[in-house]
Order: structure tokens, then C-alpha cells, then sequence
């Protein structure tokens, strides 16, 4: 909730202008910048619950924003990703633990998990990074970051406009709605799982 706080006191100040400061936020949260991409949208939907930016047009522009950073880290990966794994910034964004974690990621979920990293913080940026070293078509990224999107940044913004006003009940609402994104990734994982060693046995079968 600190975050919240805070970053509502950095960009209320800026009035109409705080879209602008939004979707920088929300680049740089593409980036690895150490703020969760949920609260900046809380955040916005509560500027927008106050009527200092307008609700429809903040959604589309988050919308733009979110995108635009994933598929900038997607765009770097398909590129350079072998370049930049040696450089000291990409070693400090995906330290070498994290990186083997996502490749085994990738390599048992395949480019599935692209609509799954928008759910799991943390580990958003390197599995964009990954999407596009392993090649994943640019047109597959953007229907499946896409789709997701459309669920969570739309659902966050709402969040943060219907209980802007009240923030000690927000601070429960925002638990109770990343709670409830786990599960529903959780279902969406084992279902994946399901599936994947019902078509190895069917196949065996055969």
C-alpha cells in the first residue's frame, strides 16, 4: 500500500498532465523499474475516480503503455538478445538464477506463457525477453499479451475507480483481486498441465 500512496502523492500534483506521467511509468515498469504495474494502475484509476483524468481514455492509453513496453522488451530479445544476456544491466534485470527459472519456463509451457507472464510480477520482463530470443511471431506476442492486457489492465484501473475514495478498503480489494488472478492462473497451469500429458498419452496410444 506504500507504493500506492506514494506514487498517487508523486503524480497527483501533475493534474491533467499525470496521463503522460502514467504511461512513462508504465514503460519504465516494462523496463524492470521497481514498481508494480498494478498499483500504477490503481493509482491511475483513482485519479480518475477523483475527475482529475478521464476514466475511458486513461484505459487506453494504459493499454498502449503496457504494450508498448512489452513488446520493447519483446523487440530487444528477438534482436540482441545474445548481445545484451552479456551486458551488466540485463545480468542485473534477469540475475542468472532467474534466468535458468524462466527458461525452464518457456521450454515446458512454450509461447503459452506469454498471456501468463501479464499475472506473474517479477517475472514479466524476462519472459517477454525470452518470447522474442526463442522467436515467438510478433503477431502471436501481441494476441496473447493482448489478451491478457485486456483482462488486467482494464480490471486494475476499474479497482482503483470504484474505491478511490476509500483507501484502507482498496488496500483489501487489491489483495483480494491478486489472489484471485493466482487461482485463476493456477487453473489456467494445471489445465495446460493436464492437457499436455493427455495428448502424450493419447499419442503413446496410437
Amino acid at each position: 500500500m506504500k507504493y500506492l500512496i506514494d506514487l498517487l502523492h508523486f503524480i497527483q500534483p501533475f493534474g491533467t498532465q499525470s496521463y503522460w506521467v502514467i504511461f512513462a511509468v508504465l514503460l519504465a515498469c516494462g523496463f524492470g523499474f521497481p514498481m508494480p504495474e498494478d498499483i500504477t494502475l490503481v493509482t491511475a484509476g483513482i485519479l480518475a475516480s477523483r475527475g482529475i483524468i478521464d476514466f475511458k481514455f486513461t484505459v487506453a492509453l494504459c493499454m498502449v503503455g503496457v504494450l508498448l513496453g512489452d513488446f520493447t522488451i519483446f523487440y530487444l530479445g528477438r534482436h540482441f538478445g545474445t548481445k545484451l544476456r552479456t551486458t551488466k544491466f540485463f545480468k542485473w534485470v534477469l540475475p542468472a538464477s532467474r534466468d535458468e527459472a524462466v527458461k525452464a519456463i518457456f521450454e515446458k509451457y512454450g509461447d503459452k506463457v506469454i498471456f501468463m507472464a501479464r499475472f506473474m510480477p517479477g517475472f514479466r520482463t524476462p519472459l517477454f525477453f525470452a518470447g522474442g530470443t526463442y522467436r515467438v511471431p510478433v503477431w502471436k506476442f501481441f494476441l496473447l499479451d493482448g489478451s491478457a492486457a485486456l483482462i488486467s489492465v482494464p480490471t486494475w484501473i476499474y479497482i482503483g475507480d470504484l474505491f478511490g475514495e476509500n483507501l484502507e478498503v482498496l488496500e483489501g480489494v487489491i489483495r483480494h483481486a491478486q489472489l484471485g488472478m493466482y487461482v485463476g492462473l493456477a487453473v489456467i497451469i494445471a489445465l495446460l498441465v493436464c492437457g499436455y500429458y493427455l495428448k502424450k498419452r493419447l499419442l503413446r496410444v496410437r
